[in-house]
């Protein structure tokens, strides 16, 4: 198949194959809570917040002072990222500290980092 003028490889001719076309459409169905993870690291200060508690357990004020944002707004974020079961929180005497969920969230961090170690 040749490029076209915009790099961007195509088919010659349209064919399909309905059985593949069929198998992969009934997997898109329910993909909708993948999408919202995505979408919820796509964020810079969530994927910040990720980051910060693939290295450490954090309570809100020290994640406030590392990402230099007001409480309130690591907060909302962190509200955010519990919904989606990204983030746990675990509550100590008056303290609250933040970790990740679980080891799948962890591995999508390490994965996208050594994705883009691999591409330097």
């Amino acid at each position: 198949m040749p490029a076209s003028s915009d790099n961007f490889v195509r088919c010659e001719i349209f064919c399909s194959d309905p059985a593949k076309v069929d198998y992969v459409k009934s997997r898109l169905d329910g993909l909708e809570v993948v999408v919202d993870i995505f979408k919820a690291l796509g964020d810079q200060t969530r994927f910040k917040i990720v980051y910060a508690l693939w290295h450490e357990e954090l309570c809100v004020c020290d994640l406030a002072l590392t990402l230099d944002l007001p409480v309130a707004a690591v907060s909302y974020h962190l509200r955010y990222l519990r919904s989606l079961r990204l983030v746990k929180s675990d509550k100590q005497g008056k303290m609250v500290f933040y970790s990740l969920d679980d080891d799948h969230v962890s591995s999508l961090v390490h994965l996208a980092l050594e994705h883009i170690q691999e591409n330097k």
